[in-house]
């Protein structure tokens, strides 16, 4: 599922703490450019691409295992082929969501994001 074009700052996405990205309303953790520091957790993942200094949100879904599910994406290869900045991920996890709360979710998500377009 592609979500379309929506462009963020990378200048003003971290915090002190740990890096963060708000994708539509919500603070996702990330971006995260190494699979390896994504938790096999629950919830709901944000791919992106940064070219020069924004970042692209190219799909968002719900997954069990957020790390193994981005890894394995049917889509990996279309993103790397179609897009020519660098490939990322942010996440926001949570271990209670259900497959119906996320749908709601990325559903609200895509809707905010898509008001937002020219």
């Amino acid at each position: 599922m592609t979500c379309g074009v929506y462009d963020y700052s990378a200048g003003a996405c971290t915090t002190a703490q740990k890096p963060t990205i708000l994708i539509g309303c919500l603070e996702f953790e990330g971006p995260f450019d190494r699979p390896w520091d994504i938790a096999e957790k629950k919830g709901v993942y944000a791919v992106l691409c940064l070219t020069d200094g924004l970042y692209e949100l190219l799909d968002i879904g719900f997954s069990e295992n957020l790390r193994a599910s981005l890894l394995n994406h049917p889509d990996q290869d279309d993103w790397l082929d179609e897009f020519c900045g660098s490939l990322v991920a942010a996440v926001l996890y949570s271990d209670e969501m259900t497959d119906d709360e996320a749908t709601l979710l990325i559903d609200s998500i895509e809707r905010e994001l898509s008001q937002n377009e020219f």
